[in-house]
């Protein structure tokens, strides 16, 4: 009767697993198109997953019943993981902030088009639980999550050329795919593109590095191509982390370089794929431009080639061990970490500074204004001085889960500020997802969101050596974080990255019983 059980909830979340994979990203109305984009993904979202979350529950009720165990709440809590404890400390967070807010409206749903409310935490943190408890993962279901992301990842690519095999009313090229602007296209493949990387990455068969070779090409090409710069921040998370893996094992170095090979060669593609006949490049950033119309990565690609040949060679030879050369990993990350601590100074001081810094003064990258890195300098001290401006006890709790915008435009003098800098735009978020949730559920909501990923990260490499597919999530749970620092959460990338991180706690935790 006990495995009964299981098999239903493993099956009901199975199927709920292959709707979020392969289903909700092509979910659209034809006719509305993008205008209303968001809502539709939003109310096929939060109707599936709610009816999953009840059902849920309503077996794992009858199912505990049938049983006929006493509760025992001590034993629970002693099962819990790191992980576990800071899921349930944001459910405090958010359940304390939503209780005291003074915008219960908005607090309960989320802000009209982003809806990142109660309602929707709620939903996220029980997906992680439901999957870490009773998802059984079988690496045949990594399938369905590549073929339905790189789907989604070909059609981007299609249409920044300006090929639209669907078509949608509301089509301009700030609209990419059949997820919507490209903030969100970015948010979406932030967390999805590293899952064909990681398992490019740990291959060891042929079929599966051929299979993950192909997505890695298609991904690297949407990431580089679909025209927003905050994608850079997640290939460089993802690139420096799996450097720093990769120095435990020649194998694992020797697919590293093939992934920087590959980065390369699809920036050489992109460059390529411009000058086609009847094809039009109609939207990039300035990074991409840099990286896909000039020789740059060409020569770098060269570089990397020849290293890569050499390392194969002497692996071949057995007259290299990767591991004993971690003094170049200590100096590399020694050099990334002067270097962005010396550009925050520099950034710090031509802007304190007056006249500023001899060649610097007035530069836009090294002066924080409200226009500094796409205005990110203006949404971020929008988020500041509303946490300054709030009470200790909103400090401490917040004032109600996406209920940013409600209380910055609620108060004249921020409200005046984010008027004069963005106009009619209403400003519903920081766009730096961490310093959202400190505003919205304040300093005991960031603690413990922050808990669930730092743990999380920090538990799965520590597991991944036992089970190596820990690596996917762990991967994207980084480039999601990573990626966030400058974006926000949606519907589009949250409930992905909690359903990683419940799969990921479920493999952990089995390799605890082993």
């Amino acid at each position: 009767m006990m495995r009964i059980g299981q098999e239903i909830k493993n099956s009901i979340l199975t199927a709920f697993y292959f709707v979020m994979m392969i289903v909700y990203p092509f979910y659209i109305d034809t006719e509305s198109g993008y205008k209303v984009i968001g809502d539709t993904k939003y109310y096929f979202f939060r109707n599936v997953s709610i009816l999953v979350v009840v059902i849920m529950l309503l077996i794992v009720m009858i199912d505990f019943l049938c049983r006929r165990e006493k509760i025992r709440i001590v034993e629970h809590y002693k099962k819990l993981s790191g992980t576990d404890w800071f899921v349930y400390g944001y459910l405090i967070a958010v359940l304390l902030s939503y209780a005291l807010t003074a915008y219960k409206k908005e607090a309960l749903w989320g802000a009209e088009g982003w809806y990142m409310g109660l309602m929707s935490q709620l939903v996220f943190l029980s997906i992680y639980f439901l999957f870490s408890r009773y998802f059984e993962w079988k690496d045949n279901l990594l399938y369905p999550a590549l073929t339905g992301s790189a789907l989604v990842f070909l059609l981007g690519i299609l249409n920044r050329y300006s090929i639209y095999p669907i078509a949608l009313n509301g089509q301009t090229p700030v609209f990419i795919s059949t997820l919507g602007n490209i903030n969100w296209f970015c948010g979406y493949w932030a967390v999805l593109c590293p899952l064909g990387v990681a398992f490019f990455w740990i291959s060891k068969k042929n079929k599966e590095q051929i299979v993950a070779g192909f997505y890695v090409v298609i991904a690297f090409l949407s990431g580089v191509t679909q025209g927003s710069s905050s994608a850079y921040l997640a290939f460089a998370g993802i690139f420096l982390f799996l450097f720093c893996l990769s120095f435990y094992d020649n194998t694992r170095m020797k697919r590293f370089l093939e992934l920087c090979f590959l980065f390369l060669v699809v920036c050489q593609l992109a460059r390529i794929l411009r000058y086609l006949p009847g094809v039009t490049m109609n939207y990039e950033s300035s990074i991409g431009k840099v990286l896909t119309d000039t020789n740059l990565t060409l020569f770098a690609a060269v570089v990397i080639g020849i290293l890569s040949v050499w390392f194969g060679y002497l692996e071949k030879k057995k007259a290299f061990r990767i591991a004993e050369h971690k003094i170049w990993r200590n100096m590399v990350l020694a050099i990334v970490a002067e270097g962005f601590s010396g550009y925050v100074v520099l950034l710090i001081v031509n802007t304190c500074l007056a006249g500023g810094i001899f060649g610097l003064a007035g530069s836009s990258l090294f002066t924080f204004n409200n226009t500094w890195a796409n205005s990110r300098g203006g949404t971020w001290t929008s988020g500041i001085l509303a946490y300054r401006n709030m009470s200790f006890l909103q400090r401490l709790i917040g004032i109600g889960p996406d209920c940013f915008a409600e209380y910055l435009y609620a108060v004249p003098e921020l409200a005046e500020r984010v008027y004069s800098q963005f106009g009619s735009a209403r400003l519903t978020n920081a766009h730096n997802e961490w310093l959202t949730i400190l505003v919205n559920t304040g300093a005991l909501g960031l603690i413990c969101y922050a808990g669930i990923f730092v743990s999380a990260i920090w538990r799965f490499v520590k597991k991944a050596e036992e089970q190596p597919m820990l690596f996917l999530c762990v991967l994207c749970i980084l480039a999601y974080t990573v990626h966030n620092m400058v974006s926000f959460q949606q519907i589009l990338n949250t409930p992905y990255v909690f359903l990683l991180l419940g799969i990921g706690e479920g493999m952990a935790r089995r390799c605890n019983k082993s």
